[in-house]
């Protein structure tokens, strides 16, 4: 199963790609990342991209604040995801996953390894990764 994470932000949002595999660990990697795009043309070029890369599972950063309650940010993500919705096929199926720091993980995981305008272009994309990383990780501890 071709899989494809989501770091949804309203600047910014990265990929990641990652496939589940029975015979051993699954790897996400970073993608690709939009930038400026409004949420119609931004669903568009991800509907896109699902198409081109056969990808069969969407899954999507939740961010929620710190105690776990609902943040802005996530209600805007559930937006994007209706957005969304219209534009993948219905056979392609978008699940959430709840994210917390996300990018600021990313963000070091980078730090002293490229500039500012390096990191901007890489961060979104690595946050997607680990996102999706962590949800392939929790299927694979559920036997997929």
């Amino acid at each position: 199963m071709r899989v494809l994470g989501i770091d949804y932000g309203l600047r910014r949002t990265g990929l990641a790609i990652g496939e589940t595999a029975d015979s051993g660990p699954s790897m996400a990697l970073p993608f690709e990342m939009f930038e400026g795009l409004p949420d119609t043309q931004l669903a568009q070029a991800i509907a896109d991209l699902v198409g081109r890369e056969q990808v069969t599972q969407i899954i999507i950063g939740l961010p929620l604040n710190a105690d776990g309650s609902v943040s802005q940010q996530s209600k805007l993500t559930e937006r994007f995801i209706v957005t969304l919705q219209q534009h993948v096929p219905p056979t392609v199926p978008i699940a959430r996953a709840t994210e917390f720091l996300s990018t600021h993980h990313a963000e070091g995981k980078l730090a002293g390894h490229y500039t500012r305008q390096q990191k901007r272009q890489r961060v979104d994309a690595l946050a997607a990764a680990g996102l999706l990383q962590d949800w392939l990780d929790h299927q694979a501890g559920k036997g997929g």
